[in-house]
Parts: structure tokens; C-alpha cells; sequence
């Protein structure tokens, strides 16, 4: 059951929460992408009919979702005085932060670098 979202200790817990489970569909597209990155052409290779391209936008979609999320809970609630979890609303801030901002980079270098290769 849902706690009262309207209280600034329970929107940190869900913030922090959210930010977590974030990392690691992150951490899998930037595996993915650097895994398929040719360094002698400076590309991101990925075939037509694969299923890369499919699992790279899955993994970033599913990590910029729960970071956005997160992001704006703990916005909501970072530095209220009745908050008496205002770390986790602060971590969740930075952290939410800094995973958005490397997805954007993520989806930015596949757009400029990727090279489909017919199959």
C-alpha cells in the first residue's frame, strides 16, 4: 500500500528508492554501447534486425524513468525541516541528477557515433 505522498520523509524513501533501481538499467546501456564501440572507425556498431538496438533503448528508457521520477520527489522534499530523512533526499537529488544527465550523454554519442550495419 502506498504511503502519504504528501510527506516529505516518505517522498525521500521513494526517491531514494527510485534513484537505486535507476543504476543499473544505466549501467547495462552503457555496457551495451560500449561493448558494440569500434575503436578503429569510432563507432557504435549494431546490425539492422538485431535485437541491440531494441535492449540499448529498453535499458535507457527503463533508467531515465525511475531517475526522473526520483529526481523530482527529491526536489520536493530535499531541505524541508519536517523531512528527517533529508540525506536520502539529497543523495537522490545528485545521484538522480547524474544518471539523467549520463543518459542524455548515452543517447547523444549513440545518435552522433552509431553505424547500422545491414545483415
Amino acid at each position: 500500500m502506498l504511503s502519504n505522498l504528501r510527506r516529505y520523509d516518505v517522498q525521500a524513501r521513494y526517491a531514494f528508492v527510485l534513484v537505486i533501481l535507476s543504476l543499473l538499467p544505466c549501467a547495462l546501456a552503457l555496457w551495451l554501447g560500449w561493448t558494440r564501440f569500434d575503436a578503429t572507425l569510432g563507432r557504435i556498431i549494431y546490425g539492422a534486425r538485431g535485437r541491440f538496438l531494441p535492449a540499448f533503448m529498453a535499458c535507457v528508457l527503463m533508467s531515465i524513468a525511475p531517475a526522473a521520477l526520483g529526481f523530482i520527489l527529491a526536489i520536493s522534499s530535499a531541505g524541508q525541516r519536517r523531512n528527517d530523512q533529508s540525506r536520502r533526499s539529497w543523495f537522490a537529488f545528485f545521484v538522480g541528477g547524474a544518471v539523467l544527465t549520463l543518459d542524455l550523454i548515452v543517447l547523444i554519442a549513440f545518435y552522433m557515433l552509431r553505424l547500422e550495419r545491414p545483415t
